[in-house]
């Protein structure tokens, strides 16, 4: 074999400009800061942008973005044009993200079993999906969760027992994807709370269990939750964030 083209083509990969980009990393304060109120005052006033562009990773060497919300901040008319026009951009790459390993969909009613789930691999049929949950998507937040071994303990173990761990535990790198729906607020929107339990998941393999006494291996009928997502975003928003950001910066300077 030898190597070709990047499986989604390098021109897809970068979300387009915003039209407020001179204000994208104007300070705003955390919800836990301020009131929510204060935080959308300061928004509109200054037309400060409610989203942020979330990096996602499809390989060690690949990344791709796309706009997503900030938690606390309303979404500005600018913005949901944004989401809008870019909304072609995003569906292409997931549906070939699709096509390649499959998606399994979840619902109000889903048991979240892998077991029970039969992968599609058409992006049209997970749509078709959440409309049959009443339910049709506005806004997309995709999440990367990297590959993730820990040992475990079993079930029937107990505080004295867990002297030595039972299982060791593999989560291979997945992504989930969440459909949400938006509601009007002053100035803007804001994604609609509760959330309907609407998602699917696309796994690169299998999670499995490895019995750490015996060697046998168990593939997991559902996630073990060991990963956590990625969450990189530019310009950062998080102090966490900023600091890995500044940190890093400060390397490639160096």
């Amino acid at each position: 074999m030898v190597a070709g083209e990047l499986f989604i083509a390098e021109e897809m990969m970068a979300a387009p400009e915003h039209p407020l980009a001179n204000q994208l990393e104007t300070f705003v304060a955390a919800p836990l800061q301020e009131s929510p109120a204060t935080i959308r005052e300061k928004q509109q006033r200054d037309r400060i942008p409610g989203i942020v562009k979330r990096i996602i990773p499809i390989d060690n060497n690949t990344n791709w973005e796309y706009w997503w919300c900030v938690p606390g901040r309303v979404i500005l008319p600018e913005d949901l044009e944004v989401l809008q026009s870019d909304r072609p951009r995003v569906e292409a790459i997931i549906s070939k993200l699709i096509w390649l390993w499959g998606g399994h969909c979840f619902g109000e009613q889903s048991t979240h079993n892998l077991a029970d789930s039969e992968p599609v691999y058409n992006w049209q049929k997970v749509l078709d999906f959440a409309h049959t949950q009443n339910l049709t998507p506005e806004i997309l937040d995709i999440d990367f969760l990297p590959g993730a071994v820990n040992q475990l303990y079993s079930q029937e173990s107990n505080a004295t027992s867990r002297s030595t761990p039972d299982y060791v535990g593999v989560e291979p790198a997945h992504w989930h994807i969440e459909f949400f729906q938006l509601q009007p607020v002053e100035g803007g929107y804001e994604l609609k709370e509760p959330k309907q339990l609407c998602s699917c998941q696309i796994w690169t393999s299998k999670p499995f269990l490895k019995n750490i006494a015996t060697g046998e291996v168990t593939i997991s009928e559902q996630a073990l939750w060991l990963s956590r997502p990625l969450d990189l975003t530019n310009p950062p928003w998080s102090v966490s964030q900023i600091t890995t950001y500044s940190l890093s910066n400060w390397q490639s300077d160096a």
